[in-house]
């Protein structure tokens, strides 16, 4: 009587996980097409609609084919029931070490005494993970691990959860003026794609980026916007952020089934919940999930990294071509979404294949699978090294002699005693993304430790091989000095750690151990109780000591219904007010965040200021007025001329806004004495709202 529904529900669990995976895949196939051909229009003048024309063509194409052909096999999965071996010392010197960075900053000298412990004991457990003297085994591969209909209505569910959330959650972001400005200017314009500057001119000035490959998302963002004819500032908040977020716990999802998690909807669910409280710091992972799911860093680091791990392990460990293809496929898309992905996609893909392929292959058949990952990898590497030469940077010391050039530049970065003592602390970098106290605790035990929750030894490598290169690679004495002196990469750097797929890691590490077994008085009968109850204890603790990426603290985040784009309110409200006040072409100024939102939202009128930032750089000539409108803006903001009036007056005459935003209620005063200057100066008042009084030109 129990058959029929058994098998149904395999049935359907199965059918939602082939579909979830071709999903996943299909995004990132289509995102690394787009890539390609996003290149070809720059290369050749093609326009906008004739490269969305051709992408789509070619996604339609992919789809069909991918119909047509089999599912073919299901990935097998170690065992999650192999015994765990006693690793105890090394445990408890790894929880050591994560104490230690959780709650000190060890920086100075100190950090390459802390580097060479950790790093000892990570090659410790390297050296007990790898393969026995034996060839590997011959004999039936593992069944693959078929999830219940609930743990698939689990994982549904908790996407459609991380969906609703991006559309509720409002938190600005700045990177916004470069990224959805881009998309804005591109569906506003249909010509080729953009080479230059797009916020402050159209198409004119120098880019504010360093040089190197543009990235591809928001030129898809922005031809897609005019092709379904909805503003691109929409179509990003509201459109491409929400399916973001759900792929993210798909993502995640399918790496946890690849490493034969015990409970993988479970550790999924787990592991989403750890993203959402840990907003405290702004380059958490926290912060760079839901709340930021349309940038496309964001992008490659829910979505392509996971993939990247998941395909190059599956790869290592069978060799199959389809896995081969899918990896390559998913470092040309990294490629397309951030300048990162040079360093981290190569470094993933390398090592998830050689740890794999470590436990299933010897001889030729090993060197063949990591020689065809290097394959795959090499578009990353390739245009890492033309990044370098299309910007020299500091490249150019090598000319000098060599007494110029032995107290700086590159060769100054392979000076051992500054290897020891970084100008670049790499626990700033922890710091930066994980902050500290009882959450990075949590994230870099979950990290150090996971690899000891599993007793199959190839996936214990696996496991290990992220934070070996995190840990024992980027963070290395003197490492991050030397990517900063050749490549400039300061800017970029931190995110080396996004080797580490952390959702994935604090899952498996809170949820793969039996506590209900492993832990005496643990009410061992009720092991499935004791399961759930002690990820859900951590993650109170994390929750009433660190902050919520919904939480106000968390750069003022709003939970918003009806949902709303991301941008500052009220100032979103006073952006349209200027944008209706102003020409075409024309120009205007407010305060910083509500220029902020008019570059995002139009680029028919152009921002004094909508990041400060930008009032520097490449594009900051003489005829750019810099300084005028960091003047102009600040008066604006605050209701008072701090650099005197006269310079407010200079400001105004350089500039000439066609429409001037005053906020509405300056922290200090009444903005009397702007208001006075502009009224001077020749503007007269328009009208007024909750975020601005609106002035225009008298006479225009």
């Amino acid at each position: 009587m129990t058959g029929p529904p058994v098998a149904a529900e395999r049935s359907v669990a199965t059918g939602v996980v082939r579909w979830s995976d071709r999903l996943l895949d299909g995004s990132v196939a289509g995102l690394a097409s787009w890539t390609v051909v996003f290149h070809l229009a720059r290369w050749t003048g093609a326009g906008r609609d004739g490269a969305l024309g051709l992408w789509l063509v070619v996604v339609a194409g992919w789809a069909v084919l991918r119909l047509l052909r089999p599912a073919g096999p299901e990935v097998t999965v170690p065992s999650s029931d192999a015994p765990v071996p006693d690793v105890r010392w090394l445990v408890g010197g790894l929880a050591a070490v994560a104490a230690l960075v959780a709650w000190v900053d060890v920086d100075g000298l100190w950090w390459p005494v802390l580097w060479a412990g950790l790093a000892l004991l990570l090659l410790v457990a390297v050296r007990r993970s790898l393969p026995s003297a034996q060839p590997p085994s011959s004999g039936a591969e593992p069944s693959p691990a078929v999830p219940s209909r609930a743990a698939a209505a689990a994982v549904l569910g908790l996407a459609l959860v991380m969906a609703v959330l991006s559309l509720v959650m409002v938190r600005p972001d700045q990177d916004d003026v470069f990224v959805v400005n881009r998309s804005t200017w591109i569906a506003e314009h249909d010509a080729a794609f953009p080479e230059r500057d797009t916020v402050f001119s159209d198409d004119v000035l120098p880019v504010q980026r360093p040089a190197g490959l543009p990235t591809s998302l928001e030129a898809l963002v922005g031809s897609v916007a005019a092709l379904i004819r909805v503003a691109a500032a929409s179509l990003a908040y509201l459109g491409l952020a929400p399916l973001v977020a759900a792929l993210s716990v798909a993502a995640t999802w399918r790496l946890l089934r690849g490493l034969g998690a015990r409970a993988p909807a479970l550790a999924t669910w787990v592991g989403t919940a750890f993203l959402v409280l840990d907003g405290a710091e702004h380059g958490s992972f926290g912060n760079f999930s839901a709340g930021r799911s349309w940038q496309g860093k964001v992008v490659f680091l829910v979505l392509v990294v996971p993939t990247l791990w998941h395909h190059a392990a599956v790869w290592g460990r069978t060799g199959r071509r389809r896995h081969l293809r899918a990896t390559a496929l998913g470092v040309v898309a990294g490629l397309g979404l951030t300048s990162t992905a040079v360093l981290v996609a190569p470094a993933v893909v390398v090592a998830a294949t050689a740890a794999t392929a470590a436990h299933t292959t010897t001889g030729r058949a090993r060197w063949d699978r990591l020689g065809w990952s290097l394959v795959a990898a090499a578009p990353a590497v390739v245009v890492g090294f033309g990044t370098l030469v299309a910007e020299p940077q500091r490249l150019g010391d090598l000319a000098a002699t060599v007494t110029e050039t032995v107290g700086s530049g590159v060769v100054a970065t392979f000076d051992p005693l500054r290897w020891l003592d970084s100008g670049t602390e790499p626990i700033g970098v922890v710091r930066m993304v994980f902050g500290d106290g009882v959450g990075t605790l949590v994230v870099v035990a979950a990290a150090l430790l996971a690899w000891s929750t599993v007793g199959d030894r190839s996936t214990r490598l696996l496991l290990l091989a992220g934070p070996v290169l995190v840990f024992c690679g980027f963070l290395a004495p003197g490492v991050l000095d030397v990517l900063n002196e050749v490549g400039e990469a300061d800017a970029i750097a931190w995110r080396t750690v996004w080797v580490l797929p952390v959702p994935a890691l604090v899952g498996l590490a809170l949820t793969q151990v039996r506590w209900g077994h492993r832990i005496r008085g643990a009410v061992p009968s009720r092991p499935v109780l004791a399961s759930v109850a002690v990820p859900v204890m951590v993650l109170a603790v994390v929750a009433l000591t660190g902050t919520a990426i919904t939480s106000s603290a968390n750069r003022g985040t709003e939970l918003v219904w009806p949902p709303a784009v991301d941008l500052p309110r009220p100032e979103v409200d006073g952006a349209r007010g200027l944008v209706d006040r102003a020409p075409a072409g024309g120009r205007v100024a407010g305060p910083e965040y509500v220029d902020f939102a008019v570059s995002v939202l139009t680029s028919r009128a152009k921002a004094t200021n909508p990041r400060s930032a930008y009032l520097r750089g490449r594009h900051a000539d003489a005829a750019f007025r810099a300084e005028d409108r960091r003047i102009l803006s600040h008066a604006l903001e605050h209701g008072w001329a701090e650099w005197g009036a006269d310079a407010l007056v200079d400001a105004l005459d350089g500039l000439r806004p066609d429409a001037v935003c005053l906020r509405a209620r300056p922290a200090v005063g009444d903005g009397g004495e702007v208001a006075g200057v502009l009224v001077d100066a020749g503007y007269r008042t328009d009208g007024a709202d909750a975020a601005c009084r609106y002035f225009v030109p008298a006479n225009p």
